[in-house]
């Protein structure tokens, strides 16, 4: 009996690791500003939190991929501008050419 559970987790191990070894990369996304972008550090509900500055528009805006829409229907993007590298915060989609 000890066996055949052995045998079975084995089973369950091996597949699991396969699903997750299929599974696509997760890829940044480069995008520019189109206008004036304010960049919040987080967001909630009713949108950006935390306002640390705008983005110059015309200027690189890398999306790490997540997304978030608030109840206004805004949808937000997470990650970090060109004048801002190492700071990684929230901008409005409507901002930018993602």
């Amino acid at each position: 009996m000890n066996r055949l559970l052995t045998s079975a987790a084995a089973v369950l191990v091996a597949a699991a690791a396969s699903t997750v070894a299929a599974a696509p990369a997760h890829a940044d996304v480069l995008c520019m500003t189109r206008e004036n972008a304010p960049f919040y550090a987080s967001i909630d509900g009713y949108g950006g939190t935390g306002y640390l500055f705008t983005l110059s528009p015309g200027r690189g805006f890398r999306a790490d991929g997540a997304g978030y829409n608030d109840v206004y229907g805004r949808n937000w993007l997470r990650g970090h501008g060109a004048e801002h590298p190492n700071r990684t915060g929230w901008v409005l989609h409507s901002h930018t050419t993602c």
